[in-house]
């Protein structure tokens, strides 16, 4: 019932292309499938769910961005599509993104999108519950390569 009213606060970390201008916004669109791919979904104005994310850039590196998202609508590929339609896709998103793998300092073979933390409203007692994913180890790793350092700021992101 929370997921379905739009009550559960679902957090993302990403890394995408490019810098997004505004650096800290909101994206709503149509979210329905791609009429030139049924295996994709698409931002789509004239048909399709409504689709909200949130989104704010932590970390600038030369190419790439670390973005914080916040989805308040749970659309298949949301952060995805969203990411692609504003122009930053998702490294390693090879649906949504390029495939191009120039200017990464190490291989990537995933997408670089992590569920970072969940909350939510205890259905008996009413407490809030919220629970946090640490970063994955590739993912911290390649934070620390397009850092050019080790130590980066990762007790910052978890």
């Amino acid at each position: 019932s929370q997921f379905q009213h739009g009550r559960v606060r679902k957090e993302y970390l990403a890394i995408v292309r490019g810098h997004p201008e505004p650096a800290t916004g909101t994206v709503r669109t149509l979210i329905g499938r791609s009429s030139s791919n049924r295996k994709k979904m698409s931002a789509q104005p004239a048909r399709g769910r409504r689709a909200v994310t949130h989104y704010e850039t932590v970390q600038k590196y030369e190419a790439f961005s670390l973005v914080r998202l916040r989805i308040e609508t749970g659309r298949t590929h949301q952060i995805r599509v969203h990411m692609a339609h504003i122009g930053h896709p998702v490294v390693g998103d090879r649906q949504y993104g390029r495939t191009r793998r120039d200017a990464l300092p190490l291989p990537v073979e995933r997408q670089m999108l992590h569920a970072a933390r969940i909350a939510f409203e205890h259905p008996r007692t009413c407490e809030m519950l919220e629970f946090e994913a640490p970063l994955p180890a590739d993912l911290r790793q390649l934070l620390r390569a397009l850092a050019g350092r080790s130590d980066l700021l990762y007790n910052e992101l978890t």
